[in-house]
């Protein structure tokens, strides 16, 4: 038994990088079960002795992962689980259903991967995994780049306990635009959930928003569910609450497409008719360059154009939903090409400038 901090220190030592993340998630669940408890029944318990107690049982030949599911087993288990694709739509998500009762039995999280561009291949797999960390974070700009690289692989390798660790008595409710981003986001979900019981809902945001709030007189058109308001997405949930989940058949189906377009060679998907496509990383190239020419006249001759501004209308006029990240990563690689010229320092878009290169 641990008597002191030293013993606790040697116990530390002896553990795994998977031991230790265990550990945490243990501890954060029992200190979740022990504010609930005193919330309910409004009395005090020794949270300091619970701790204590779990610490000092440590140099026992305990199991900690079996450790962890009696932990889970104690947790209070949500009745619902919305995903969404980027924390813009969760965070409108969560402000929106905020107003609803019980909401300690609604769950929130997002898949806040790029899903739009990059290498696919079997996200479960931790080598597919790493080549697409490693694509990505060598297109981010300098300014991100660290960050990016030191925590989003364990984020992405995460994704797959996550989802598969989701009692099957749970309803999951996904949340997503048509975008070739969400609607990736969306096949990925669906195959990393290929093995659970839980009911799957969906809720398509961009025709169902035309359905409810469009009129004659007020056309919008929804890129992505971050644009909606969250009393629009409250609204989206009470007309949707009474769906039915999707059939296996439908299910399967959406499995295979994930399976089918993990397999393309492109590294940018778009939508075309409602379907994802994969294309070369390129295919963007001549619209952003078209943007900068009918820029170019707005400027005095031989001025630079904010690399910001050019990117803003990039994505302002497309009608497709695409990432500032990944067309600001285009501008630089039309620089490198000699299509561009650049002045200032490429750490940011707002850190530098582009025009035209001189022939």
């Amino acid at each position: 038994m641990i008597e002191d901090i030293f013993g606790f220190s040697r116990m530390l030592n002896r553990m795994n990088e998977h031991e230790l993340r265990t550990l945490l998630r243990v501890l954060y669940m029992k200190s979740e079960l022990v504010v609930k408890r005193q919330e309910k029944q409004s009395e005090k318990m020794d949270f300091a002795g619970t701790m204590q107690s779990l610490f000092r049982d440590l140099d026992i030949s305990l199991d900690l992962g079996q450790l962890e599911q009696q932990a889970l087993g104690e947790v209070d288990k949500p009745n619902e689980i919305h995903i969404t694709f980027g924390e813009s739509p969760l965070s409108s998500l969560k402000m929106g259903m905020s107003t609803l009762p019980d909401q300690e039995k609604r769950y929130f999280f997002s898949m806040d991967d790029n899903y739009a561009v990059g290498p696919l291949g079997d996200l479960t797999r931790r080598v597919d995994l790493q080549r697409r960390h490693l694509w990505l974070t060598e297109r981010l700009c300098l300014n991100d780049r660290q960050a990016y690289a030191l925590h989003e692989l364990d984020s992405l390798s995460e994704l797959n306990t996550r989802l598969q660790s989701i009692d099957d008595r749970t309803s999951i409710i996904i949340w997503y635009a048509n975008n070739s981003h969400e609607n990736t986001g969306l096949l990925y979900a669906m195959h990393l959930l290929r093995s659970s019981e839980s009911p799957i809902y969906l809720i398509e945001t961009s025709g169902l928003y035309q359905q409810l709030f469009n009129r004659p007189d007020i056309q919008y058109d929804v890129l992505h569910t971050g644009e909606i308001l969250p009393e629009k997405l409250l609204a989206m949930w009470h007309v949707c609450s009474e769906q039915e989940p999707l059939s296996k058949q439908e299910r399967r189906q959406l499995e295979q497409d994930w399976l089918e377009l993990s397999v393309q060679p492109g590294l940018l998907r778009m939508m075309e008719n409602g379907v994802i496509r994969s294309l070369t990383e390129d295919a963007l190239d001549e619209y952003i360059m078209q943007k900068v020419r009918e820029l170019t006249p707005n400027w005095e001759p031989g001025k630079y154009i904010r690399a910001a501004r050019i990117v803003g209308e990039v994505i302002g006029t497309s009608s497709q939903h695409i990432s500032d990240a990944f067309v600001e990563y285009r501008l630089r690689q039309l620089v490198l090409q000699g299509q561009l010229e650049m002045d200032g320092k490429p750490l940011a878009m707002r850190y530098y400038s582009i025009r035209l290169a001189e022939r």
